[in-house]
């Protein structure tokens, strides 16, 4: 009898124990799909955040650098000498261009270089040339600028009282995100300056 129970008892604990057993196929496909959609998913979303932030900063350095030469220009301005190009008919006062030129002050205070400042449309590049006794050297100033002009106000014949600069720009096009199609926005700068001589005269 006490056998009997002892054979039982084995049997009872031999059905109780649970069965180990692997996934199946379904079961392991079903996993692999889960998981490759959660990386799809992921992947798709870092790289709209990488992506979208190499947008932001180069359109914060693009509006950095276009305020730098902004404010660059107008100092040129404000310490010219002697601008140009004048109005075709002498009755009028203002001259819209696409460029700007005058001579800057040497150690002396006399006539020194002469420095043309250009927008190219084709291009969309803004030039600097500098005329010396050497010759002319041209260089890019600024890249991306899709508009430009030089409103240049004068008094008493040849005195220039104003100009103004107005500049449309557009960050770098490498740096564009296909999610955010044409989203990024140009930059407009506008800004005036008045010559040192006409202010202190």
């Amino acid at each position: 009898m006490k056998q009997l129970n002892t054979i039982t008892i084995s049997n009872n604990l031999r059905k109780a124990k649970p069965i180990r057993r692997g996934f199946n196929l379904v079961e392991m496909l079903i996993a692999l799909a889960i998981t490759g959609a959660l990386l799809s998913a992921t992947m798709v979303a870092l790289d709209a955040s990488f992506m979208a932030y190499q947008t932001t900063t180069e359109v914060a350095s693009t509006h950095t650098i276009s305020r730098l030469i902004m404010n660059r220009m107008l100092t040129l301005i404000r310490t010219g000498q002697e601008f140009g190009p004048f109005p075709i008919n002498p009755q009028d006062s203002i001259v819209v261009s696409n460029e700007i030129q005058f001579f800057l002050p040497d150690e002396n205070g006399n006539l020194g270089d002469l420095l043309t400042l250009t927008w190219n449309s084709a291009s969309e590049t803004l030039f600097v040339t500098i005329t010396d006794a050497a010759g002319e050297t041209t260089y890019p100033l600024l890249e991306g600028v899709t508009a430009c002009q030089f409103t240049m106000e004068y008094e008493l014949g040849r005195i220039l009282h104003r100009a103004t600069i107005d500049m449309t720009i557009v960050p770098d096009d490498n740096m564009s995100v296909s999610l955010d199609g044409v989203n990024i926005k140009p930059i407009r700068l506008v800004a005036s300056a008045m010559p040192r001589s006409t202010v202190y005269r």
